[in-house]
């Protein structure tokens, strides 16, 4: 074999491997902007002897009704008892299937006192173009869930964020 072949075949090798790169780059970048992952967190803090009390705890779960959501969820539900951390249900949303690339994404979830059984709460995650996530406590009688934004968490309440994966 001359030089000029064993020239010519590495070139070709580094431009397939290139060619390769970008393809791989390309499908990783198209596979984020199909869907994308974000969570919604719970915590407990509803004190033995306060108003809202529930001895079980209570459970956060997806109702069904959303929009641009993709999948269902890495947990579809999560259960919390009074101090003992927090429960994180994952959500899996659409970016760009059924144009939803120009539409917001939204999920409504309920929140179940575990003594009673009884939808005591509802809320929706949103996830508006060009923005992080929220969400909107739609339902919160006595307002016994809050929105956390900050690192600390409200006494006597169920404690609620987001954020993405």
């Amino acid at each position: 074999m001359s030089m000029t072949s064993i020239l010519w075949v590495g070139k070709s090798m580094a431009e397939k491997s290139f060619v390769l790169f970008i393809l791989f780059f390309c499908l990783s970048i198209i596979g984020k902007a199909y869907s994308s992952d974000a969570y919604l967190k719970v915590e407990n803090k509803i004190a033995p002897g306060q108003k809202y009390y529930s001895k079980k705890g209570y459970t956060v779960k997806a109702s069904g009704k959303g929009r641009c959501m993709y999948g269902v969820y890495s947990r579809a539900t999560c259960t919390v008892l009074y101090n003992k951390g927090a429960c994180k249900v994952g959500i899996h949303y659409a970016s760009v299937k059924n144009g939803c690339a120009v539409k917001d994404s939204w999920q409504d979830f309920e929140v179940i006192n575990n003594d009673t059984g009884h939808v005591v709460g509802k809320l929706r995650w949103v996830k508006e173009m060009w923005s992080g996530p929220y969400l909107k406590l739609t339902d919160n009688p006595g307002a016994f869930m809050t929105y956390r934004t900050f690192f600390t968490a409200v006494s006597g309440v169920l404690n609620l964020w987001t954020g993405l994966s």
